[in-house]
């Protein structure tokens, strides 16, 4: 049963999520001149709600969990996953730091590839930085509880660990054929990421590591968005 209602919790949460601007669209905020960066503002107060609620329900069905919500232990061992490069003789704290690195070189190639593509290279101001940290820090603290936490708290100790990184990065890719990058290549790199996302949490029993990678990837995909989509006069 525990599968069943932690994938109606992290289901329910990711249809929210998906299908967002239904309810955003009734909520009125403006902290900003520029709508596209009110319209981010607001997704993100809308995804937190959507996050604690998840959160909450999970804790609810599987008290124990609550062991995840922690920085973890980053110093143990890396368990081997040669498709990922990690031979099983370091620690996550020098495999995260090389997965971010891969994984970040592969998300900065696609962003500035779509950059290019809109004529966006000369839209940078270092006055999207405040905007594209905050919301990067909101969006990874969602996307964690609800796909790392939601999915490893709810099944640990119920059901195999392949079982669970597998149905992580499922989870956590087919929304992201509606995000940035979208489409079948969104959903590739975004279940890939859930995977070792997933990985770093079982392991490590925290979610230090996913977080990080999670809130440098936003940064460069917020910082590509904000450069396609504002002007630079709307934030002087």
């Amino acid at each position: 049963m525990k599968l069943f209602y932690t994938l109606l919790i992290t289901g329910t949460a990711t249809l929210l999520l998906v299908t967002a601007p239904t309810f955003t669209n009734y909520i009125s905020l403006h902290i900003h001149s520029d709508n596209f960066v009110n319209g981010l503002a607001t997704y993100q107060i809308f995804a937190l709600t959507v996050a604690t609620l998840a959160t909450i329900s999970i804790l609810l069905l599987n008290p124990a969990s609550k062991q995840f919500i922690r920085i973890g232990q980053i110093n143990t061992m890396a368990e081997k996953e040669k498709w990922l490069g990690i031979n099983g003789k370091s620690s996550w704290k020098v495999n995260g730091l090389q997965l971010l690195f891969f994984v970040s070189a592969a998300t900065g190639i696609c962003m500035f590839l779509a950059v290019k593509y809109t004529n966006s290279m000369d839209n940078f101001t270092w006055g999207f930085m405040p905007f594209v940290l905050v919301f990067s820090l909101t969006n990874a603290v969602s996307e964690e509880l609800i796909f790392r936490f939601g999915i490893v708290g709810g099944l640990f100790n119920q059901y195999s660990k392949p079982t669970i990184l597998i149905l992580s990065a499922i989870l956590f890719g087919l929304p992201h054929y509606f995000g940035f990058p979208s489409g079948f290549i969104g959903i590739l790199m975004s279940a890939v990421l859930g995977y070792i996302l997933c990985k770093a949490t079982i392991e490590t029993k925290g979610l230090s590591i996913a977080w990080t990678i999670h809130f440098i990837q936003d940064i460069i995909i917020f910082t590509a968005l904000m450069m396609m989509h504002v002007k630079q006069n709307t934030l002087l």
